[in-house]
């Protein structure tokens, strides 16, 4: 009876410019077990208006009490792109403060951080910049086309690139002990093999890399082999 059943939480972080929504879009291919709370970032969503991060650490300090509290049972942290760099510094927070840490840490798109890459895309000129975006993939080509759909939308992405390219990761005294899967998407060209397998330095448990069809946004254009893969391996944790 699925009143009765164990469930697993999973706490899920966006990449630069996404909101709560594209997780719940997962919803009705997650398994009951899975009890899926996306986290929404400030000046978007549910929290339009509020002002934009001014730092890596200052997006930590205010999602850290929003999970923490949140926190009852088993449970595990998925981030996806600039989420997945939120969702480790999220678990040494946690750590920080001896709070129960995840089972499972699902780390999706990006490169692990300590691999540096010189970017400045959040400084672009406005038509370069909406260019690269666009070319990223992974938003409608309404906002590109609207000009003022895309007025709206350009201040989130400008403001989340500047902390995820102003941000350096600092070393830490111990590795991440929950399991860990680096997920990404077989056409993403933004992430190569070596950026993923740099992801192992972190672990202090078991790390497995998995390739799903699709590009950098793959959690959007393959939902079902993306659930599937979240299904897969948070099953252990309730049975």
């Amino acid at each position: 009876m699925i009143g009765l059943m164990k469930k697993i939480q999973l706490f899920c972080l966006p990449h630069a410019g996404g909101s709560a929504m594209i997780f719940h879009r997962w919803k009705s291919s997650l398994s009951p077990f899975i009890d899926v709370i996306p986290i929404e970032l400030k000046g978007r969503g549910a929290r339009v208006g509020e002002p934009f991060y001014e730092s890596f650490e200052e997006a930590i300090e205010d999602i850290y009490p929003a999970v923490s509290s949140l926190i009852h049972g088993p449970y595990a942290i998925f981030g996806h792109s600039m989420g997945s760099w939120m969702a480790l510094e999220l678990y040494y927070r946690l750590a920080q403060s001896t709070k129960q840490l995840p089972e499972h840490m699902m780390l999706s798109g990006n490169r692990a951080p300590h691999i540096f890459k010189d970017e400045n895309i959040h400084a672009l000129p406005d038509e370069e910049f909406r260019e690269t975006i666009q070319n990223m993939g992974g938003t409608s080509d309404e906002v590109f086309t609207n000009k003022e759909l895309f007025s709206l939308f350009a201040p989130v992405l400008r403001a989340d690139f500047r902390i995820v390219e102003l941000y350096r990761f600092q070393p830490k005294p111990f590795k991440v002990q929950s399991d860990i899967t680096v997920l990404t998407g077989r056409s993403d060209t933004r992430v190569k093999s070596s950026d993923l397998i740099g992801w192992k330095k972190y672990a202090g448990s078991q790390c497995d890399i998995v390739k799903l069809d699709g590009g950098h946004f793959y959690i959007q254009e393959n939902i079902q082999e993306t659930t599937r893969i979240i299904n897969e391996k948070l099953q252990p944790y309730v049975i």
